[in-house]
């Protein structure tokens, strides 16, 4: 892949003109990075001050509650790039832990450069403020929406609220009981549906681990009220 085409899959990029793209190539310092499968690409509570983008290869990204009593991991495919958030605002760390699935290669842009760029280019700066705006109102948006009725319901919405893409391989690391108490729902009941879903096929059970393959085949499954 030739590096504007690189720098196309960056979010960043995004509507700029190929005479801009070939002056931010000529004059922009990227960074490459190879990761090996299992190696840590960044740290959750790293100090965020640059911006990642996958170009090849997978990547996993897990991400802690507060008091540690779950925990959530997502895979991403290329040309995923995380924490753009992170780089700004009163917490400038990284929120998750990633993680080379495969051996990777990324894309590495210095947050100075991305403040000169966005000085530069309205676009990037338009770029950069779309996808915090978006962040906002995802979170505004799904602080608004009705309390579920069900336990499959409740389920199924404490699994979105914590992935921050709604599809693809995801795996929740939890007791059943701590699920249960997050949801206000009895251990009972939390165990009947996960078990009814794992017949179904669309999660596998372990200890402590519901593993889920196609997280938007579950979201499509018609619940009871």
């Amino acid at each position: 892949m030739t590096l504007y085409k690189q720098i196309l899959s960056l979010p960043l990029f995004q509507g700029l003109s190929y005479d801009d793209i070939i002056e931010i190539t000529a004059h922009t310092k990227f960074g490459f990075m190879k990761k090996e499968a299992g190696s840590v690409i960044v740290r959750s509570g790293d100090v965020c001050d640059h911006l990642y983008t996958l170009l090849k290869g997978e990547m996993t990204a897990v991400g802690h509650a507060d008091d540690n009593r779950y925990a959530v991991e997502e895979t991403f495919s290329p040309s995923k790039t995380f924490e753009l958030g992170s780089l700004f605002g009163l917490d400038q760390r990284y929120t998750r832990t990633f993680t080379a699935r495969t051996d990777c290669n990324l894309l590495v842009l210095d947050k100075r450069e991305i403040m000169t760029l966005s000085d530069k280019y309205l676009i990037v700066r338009m770029n950069i403020l779309n996808r915090l705006a978006t962040d906002v109102q995802k979170f505004k948006r799904a602080m608004r929406q009705a309390v579920p009725i069900g336990t499959e319901a409740k389920i199924q919405r404490f699994i979105r609220q914590h992935c921050s893409y709604p599809a693809g391989h995801k795996i929740l690391y939890v007791k059943m009981q701590t699920l249960a108490d997050e949801i206000s729902e009895s251990r009972l009941k939390v165990s009947a549906v996960l078990n009814n879903w794992a017949a179904q096929g669309l999660i596998r059970l372990s200890r402590s681990t519901i593993e889920i393959p196609k997280l938007e085949t579950l979201f499509q499954l018609k619940v009871n009220g």
